[in-house]
């Protein structure tokens, strides 16, 4: 028997490994971080409207504990990234309206 010839096996795992295409593929990620962050502006939750849900559906006692909430969301934002919108929103909120 003789041995596989070198080309059929060139053929057979030439897709194998990506071709090093780097700027599209930076390219692909600059428009997809573009999308999302298209969709997070469509939400349109703004600060009123969680402190209008807050007045409207907590007690004031309850409200020092949903402070204590918001602040533990923002640390998670923090973990995230220092460019998610959340973060700068909380951010707003936590110290700038005080």
């Amino acid at each position: 028997m003789s041995p596989p010839r070198l080309t059929g096996a060139l053929r057979s795992f030439s897709t194998v490994s990506k071709q090093d295409n780097l700027t599209q593929d930076i390219y692909d990620l600059k428009l997809f971080r573009h999308y999302l962050h298209k969709q997070c502006l469509n939400y349109g939750l703004t600060w009123q409207k969680i402190v209008q849900f807050f007045t409207q559906h907590l007690e004031k006692k309850d409200q020092p504990v949903a402070t204590l909430e918001l602040r533990n969301i923002l640390q998670a934002a923090k973990q995230i990234g220092y460019n998610c919108i959340l973060y700068k929103r909380i951010l707003y909120i936590l110290y700038v309206q005080k």
